[in-house]
């Protein structure tokens, strides 16, 4: 059987695709579906597969849209309320300080193993690959300069959950003032005396428009637009702990020009009226003058995300019709991302198996199936280069070829032997019990082959995997058949299609 190796991913190319956005409207075959879900999900069911097989695009993608938990139950600790330890003493003072370092330390990896729960429970909806995808755009992270207690970084993930495929002026004004973000890109130090021009560089740079489409001009008075807004942490300093509050005597109140577009402070400066007339409207100014920049800035990321990573002068088409759609949707996802997962492009043979996974698919796929501690395979992620609410740099993952190293994939080897061995030759056996037919050893196998791989194996290929099962699997003990389904999975998570989507 082959062995993974980089070489092999280096030299990965993906033919060119000729199919364009027209909806796909055969029968989803087992292969489309696995695709679809692959794409859309963290963690795949056979089960889930055998549901949908059948079932046309347009039927499953709007499921996939419509099944998710917006609001999964938050961890105990978000509802903490903290007080100053500085403005206490004796035994509360030091309670209160104890709780202040797990908010601004362990808590933070505590709520990775917490999104790792719901990323792998999710199963049947988009909601945690496109919460993902906007802590990979939209970034923070909790490890910075000034380290970001976990409330906030929670109310933030939170915010991506219900705004998942939403609206994209609504996202971007409430993550002007959402309180991680304000921490973590100096809004809260942005006042009129010394406006901090750091996120209205980056919302112009990496959030909406990208590179060369502002001026410095642009950047310091969209600074100057948004001053004013604060964040407090302590419950005996706000009623709002941990989100975003304004000030006005912070807010510059100078009129200021930004994209031809004059801001008049000719209102009273009360906190309503400064989000509605500054900060909404610069969002909307944004939008408005340069809406087809943005909408082609984003429907690339979404393009490489879903679809491909490394996309060509052909798809740049097709990224290039979606924009216009998402225009005339008024930068409403939802529709435009179902004209692209339900098209004929995204099913194209050629766009299958080409992806390559991250580490968060590799191992929350994984855990999804075996016994493990969540909070254990977000430190896993971690090693591997991935670690929830703490991405490298404001510009988020690179992606693509830059999961996949000398490193990596030996290291990532390693680290699901230390999943396999958290599970007892029952637990294996368990887990197989659950597939449909399980006593059938190359159902079984074509089963969980197609669950961790990107691509189908036929031939020898196959029946190598098959031979592991053993010509006697129906009549062995559960002990012995556990056994075989983990040299199985050894064998798995040395192929290449096991690290592709």
């Amino acid at each position: 059987m082959a062995v993974v190796s980089r070489r092999g991913f280096l030299g990965l190319h993906r033919a060119e695709v000729k199919a364009g956005l027209e909806e796909h409207t055969t029968p989803l075959t087992r292969m489309e579906v696995r695709h679809l879900l692959q794409r859309c999900c963290f963690a795949l069911s056979p089960n889930v597969i055998d549901k949908y097989v059948g079932k046309t695009a347009r039927e499953v993608v709007d499921g996939l849209f419509a099944n998710g938990n917006t609001s999964p139950a938050p961890p105990s600790f978000v509802n903490d309320q903290i007080r100053d330890p500085d403005k206490l003493s004796g035994s509360a003072k030091d309670a209160e300080a104890n709780k202040l370092n797990l908010h601004y330390g362990d808590y933070n990896w505590d709520l990775g193993g917490w999104w790792v729960t719901q990323m792998k429970n999710d199963k049947e909806s988009i909601v945690e690959k496109m919460t993902f995808f906007w802590h990979g755009h939209l970034t923070t992270q909790y490890a910075n300069c000034v380290n970001i207690p976990v409330i906030p970084m929670y109310l933030q993930n939170d915010l991506f959950r219900k705004n998942f495929a939403g609206n994209f002026y609504t996202l971007l004004e409430k993550i002007c003032i959402d309180g991680a973000m304000l921490v973590y890109l100096n809004g809260g130090e942005n006042v009129a005396e010394a406006p901090n021009e750091n996120f209205a560089r980056e919302l112009l740079e990496l959030y909406s428009l990208g590179v060369g489409n502002y001026t410095e001009a642009d950047i310091k008075e969209a600074a100057k637009i948004l001053t004013g807004w604060k964040i407090k942490y302590f419950s005996d300093e706000s009623l709002t702990p941990n989100r975003g509050y304004f000030n006005p005597n912070d807010f510059d109140k100078n009129t200021k020009r930004f994209f031809d577009e004059t801001f008049q402070v000719n209102y009273e400066v009360t906190q309503e009226n400064v989000f509605n007339n500054s900060v909404r409207r610069l969002i909307q100014v944004i939008l408005n003058k340069k809406g087809d920049i943005a909408a082609k800035f984003m429907m690339s990321k979404f393009y490489k995300y879903f679809v491909y990573a490394n996309p060509n002068a052909q798809d740049e088409k097709i990224i290039n019709e979606l924009a216009a759609q998402l225009r005339q949707e008024k930068f409403e996802f939802q529709p435009v991302l179902k004209t692209l997962l339900r098209s004929k492009h995204f099913f194209a043979p050629e766009n299958i198996g080409i992806q390559l996974k991250s580490p968060a698919e590799t191992i929350v796929n994984m855990v999804a199936h075996l016994k493990f501690v969540d909070k254990y395979a977000r430190n896993i992620m971690s090693e591997l280069g991935l670690e929830l609410f703490n991405p490298p740099n404001v510009s988020g993952w690179k992606g693509y070829r830059s999961w996949v190293s000398t490193k990596s994939l030996p290291t990532t080897i390693y680290y699901i032997h230390e999943i396999f061995s958290y599970n007892s030759a029952n637990d294996f056996a368990n887990w197989a019990e659950t597939i449909d037919n399980s006593g059938d050893r190359e159902r079984l196998t074509s089963r969980i082959l197609e669950t961790f791989f990107g691509r189908p194996v036929t031939g020898e290929r196959f029946k190598g995997f098959v031979d592991i099962l053993g010509a006697d699997w129906s009549g062995i003990n559960k002990a012995e058949a556990g056994n075989r389904i983990k040299k199985l999975l050894e064998n798995v998570i040395k192929a290449p299609e096991f690290y592709l989507s």
